[in-house]
């Protein structure tokens, strides 16, 4: 049974109890005490009922000093709202809190208990994907455009190629060039369209050389020299002059030597070259149509499904998590830092707090309000009620006895 229907009982017990022993009041002293202790307990029981019915409501009509929430609301929330503000959530008492924990370790044990890495990575990837998303290449590309090409003109790739080719000068990397193109050299020669070619040469010449004379066309036939045999001739000696070549201790090969690298110093040293290939750059960054490339490759690297760079953010994410788990020095600043911002936040901003506490205390009607209390302390309320008719029971029969042994002592 719920306590306020307990404390209706027992006032009606009460009431029902005064009534029936009124009868027998005077023809005894214990039913003259019970009779008082039922009177004491409806005075009490009632007393109590309109002390409590006054605290959210108006009893039997009474408006004076009664309906007590209602007529002090004002008075209350602001008590509410000054003691929850000022108080119960205080700069102070929010931070007290906060110090005492460790924010770092809590991150660490985020990261790494709790699938707290790849969330991050999951939220870092969305956002990055979608900030990419809403990029515009081709206005892009337009603004980077005057930059690249200013770059371009800006780059000094003239003089990095002849520098490159003034350190080929050195030995040990004009032998290995040397070496390259005579190899280079042999493939061409040995390649089919050069000899088709050579053939077609060795024939016009011979067809010349016969026209001079009638006799030299018997002397090629007596010495059984066809074209093809010309070509064979030539292949072999080419072949043995490049063997030469290629040896570094004979002196054609030195001779081969000397002038390439006389070559490669002329070359590095032609100023005008320099300039020819200075202009021909800056031509060509002009000429260049940079804009629809460079925006078909901003489109593709910034949002495909799984671009390059995205990648490497990711990796360069877990390393950096990794490393924050791993050093102390890092924690301890990062928990430092997180406490001093929250404590200047809250600072700036507590007035949020008040204002958040009342307007949601505001939005409680009168009625809203008592229903609200009534129900928080309801069986409290209750058991005063009851107490009430306890109590004044007791204390009628307490003083039923006084008063009727003081009447017989000094009556």
């Amino acid at each position: 049974m719920q306590k306020k229907y307990k404390a209706a009982l027992a006032l009606c017990i009460s009431i029902v109890g005064f009534i029936l022993t009124y009868p027998y009041a005077a023809q005894g002293f214990w039913s003259g005490m019970i009779h008082g202790g039922f009177l004491a307990a409806t005075i009490g029981g009632l007393a109590d009922w309109f002390a409590v019915t006054a605290l959210f409501r108006q009893p039997l009509g009474i408006s004076y000093r009664t309906d007590i929430l209602r007529r002090n609301r004002k008075r209350l929330m602001q008590a509410l709202v000054t003691f929850a503000s000022e108080d119960l959530l205080s700069v102070r008492n929010i931070m007290d809190v906060v110090r005492t924990q460790n924010m770092a370790q809590m991150l660490v044990e985020y990261l790494s208990l709790r699938g707290g890495r790849e969330r991050v990575c999951q939220v870092l990837d969305d956002v990055l994907l979608g900030a990419a998303s809403q990029i515009d290449s081709c206005s892009l590309a337009e603004e980077l455009t005057p930059i690249l090409r200013q770059t371009m003109k800006g780059f000094p790739l003239e003089r990095l190629l002849l520098d490159f080719i003034a350190m080929l000068k050195e030995k040990r990397y004009n032998e290995q060039l040397l070496f390259v193109l005579l190899r280079i050299g042999r493939q061409v020669l040995e390649a089919k369209q050069a000899q088709q070619a050579m053939l077609e040469n060795i024939r016009i010449l011979r067809q010349r050389y016969e026209e001079q004379s009638s006799g030299r066309a018997f002397v090629l036939q007596a010495l059984d020299l066809s074209d093809e045999k010309i070509l064979a001739i030539l292949n072999r000696k080419i072949e043995e002059y490049l063997e030469q070549l290629a040896e570094p201790e004979t002196e054609k090969y030195q001779v081969l030597q000397e002038k390439f690298v006389g070559l490669l110093g002329r070359i590095a040293e032609n100023e005008e070259l320099e300039q020819m290939m200075a202009e021909w750059k800056e031509e060509l960054a002009d000429q260049l149509n940079l804009t629809e490339p460079l925006a078909a490759y901003l489109d593709k690297q910034l949002k495909s499904e799984q671009p390059v760079w995205l990648t490497e953010v990711n990796r360069l994410a877990e390393k950096k998590m990794q490393e924050f788990a791993e050093q102390e020095s890092w924690q301890k600043r990062y928990d430092t830092a997180v406490k001093d911002y929250m404590e200047k936040e809250l600072s700036r901003h507590h007035s949020v707090i008040t204002r958040m506490i009342q307007e949601r205390l505001d939005e409680f009607s009168d009625d809203q309000l008592v229903e609200f209390v009534e129900s928080r302390i309801e069986d409290d309320v209750q058991m005063i009620r009851i107490n009430g008719s306890v109590v004044g029971s007791m204390v009628g029969m307490l003083l039923y006895a006084i008063v009727f042994f003081m009447e017989r002592v000094y009556g």
